[in-house]
């Protein structure tokens, strides 16, 4: 399965969508506290993964896979048929006009309408509502009937829990002096584009087939990069030295035997199981005929980005690397018996038809200490971070003033078990 990191729709969100694995909440305080301090440079999410199974299993608990947790979370995905980007010249970045305060009610809000104050700011009703409105639509027909009440009442306590955070959190940005400048948001998503090796139309296109508008984003980046300044402030630098590195590295060493892998690049044409025959023929003419085009010399990543259903249009095409066992396959027999610079034939999956080209192979291998240092202090120092400010935030809670109205006092908050994944990419996309 491929799959793209769904942008996060608030900056809380999108540093909840980097630590979590599996779980349908992205909402909830204690998953802010453990990825606050990771950088809104690591919400884009690239790869492939094995097919979805009806559980998801639970986030492991080592450094290592909590600071890879984005490269590996089955994130949902909205249906990119409905959605048909234009591509259009590349633009340059509009200034992110964002701020982390809290704009006051335009109008008086009624007693019945206020969920919670904090610190005298109201949230309203409408607030959760919004936050929880996609999360339900994306449950719809996956919960248990006998259970939708409860999972409802539970999914709003941890929407509204993470609002109220919100709102702390914007506070402290706010008296702390914070400021993040459109350059700096500018130079954010640059590097991210670098990175990703996608271009911004690409960037937009993913937005868009993902719901979110660009201005959205803009200000939800600004609003993120201003927390992060906030912890990095509260924390100040965290020291790992190469002895903890070390260790680390010898309790993990599986991780770092690297097996053999390729990276390749598909055009897919979706075929629906409940396809008839006629329109199986028309997709198939189809993707024969992209092929014909480009081996007469088209561009594979210009055709992948016109006519591919698969989210990795956005970059051409381009699934990065992967190893055994991750694609179904017919897909994997395919890109495994190739060299890079070979392109397939039509391959067929249940997913529809391919045309499959590999760019690189990576032997199997293990990654030298030295070599793995690096990344090991990284994750050390970000695994250091979120302890520290784990503390800090949740001191901010206990002393900020949070006031129910009478009746609407929330059930207390339980972490939730795995749960199915919601609007999941189709294998191997």
């Amino acid at each position: 399965m491929y799959y793209c990191g769904k942008l996060a729709r608030s900056s809380i969100e999108t540093f909840i969508t980097l630590s979590t694995k599996g779980y349908l909440m992205r909402i909830s305080s204690k998953l802010v506290l453990a990825a606050v301090f990771v950088l809104a440079g690591t919400i884009f999410c690239q790869g492939c993964q094995k097919e979805a199974q009806t559980s998801v299993k639970p986030a492991k608990t080592s450094a290592r896979e909590a600071a890879k947790a984005p490269a590996k979370e089955k994130l949902g995905l909205k249906d990119v048929n409905a959605v048909k980007p234009v591509e259009k010249k590349e633009e340059p970045i509009k200034e992110a006009n964002a701020t982390t305060e809290t704009p006051a009610p335009t109008k008086p809000v009624e007693s019945n309408d206020i969920a919670v104050t904090v610190n005298g700011s109201i949230i309203t009703e409408a607030e959760v509502d919004a936050r929880l409105k996609p999360y339900l639509e994306r449950a719809a027909g996956r919960i248990d009937p006998n259970m939708i009440e409860q999972f409802k009442k539970r999914l709003r306590a941890q929407a509204l829990d993470g609002v109220i955070l919100e709102r702390i959190m914007d506070e402290q940005v706010k008296n702390a002096g914070i400021t993040v400048s459109d350059s700096d948001v500018n130079e954010r998503i640059t590097k991210l584009l670098t990175q990703q090796g996608m271009t911004m139309d690409g960037l937009k296109s993913l937005l868009t087939a993902q719901g979110q508008s660009f201005d959205e984003f803009l200000k939800e980046m600004k609003k993120g990069l201003a927390y992060e300044k906030f912890v990095d402030k509260q924390v100040g630098p965290v020291e790992i030295n190469d002895a903890d590195a070390l260790e680390y590295y010898k309790q993990n060493e599986e991780d770092y035997n690297t097996p053999e892998q390729v990276r390749a690049s598909h055009i897919l044409l979706k075929v629906a199981p409940t396809a008839t025959e006629e329109e199986k023929a028309a997709a198939k003419a189809k993707i024969e005929k992209l092929l014909k085009e480009i081996k007469e010399g088209a561009d594979f990543a210009t055709l992948a980005r016109e006519n591919s259903d698969c989210p990795s249009k956005a970059k051409g095409g381009d699934l990065g690397f992967f190893e055994r066992g991750a694609m179904v396959k017919p897909f994997e027999d395919a890109a495994f018996a190739m060299q890079p610079g070979q392109m397939s034939d039509v391959v067929e999956t249940q997913f529809g038809y391919h045309i499959i080209k590999v760019t690189d192979r990576k032997s199997a291998g293990v990654t030298p200490f030295e070599k793995a240092k690096p990344d090991i202090i990284k994750t050390l120092q970000q695994v250091k971070k979120g302890e520290l400010f784990r503390k800090y935030i949740a001191k901010l809670k206990a002393e900020a003033k949070v006031v129910y109205p009478p009746g609407k006092e929330p059930m207390p908050l339980r972490p939730m078990g795995p749960t199915r994944d919601v609007e999941m990419a189709p294998k191997p996309e």
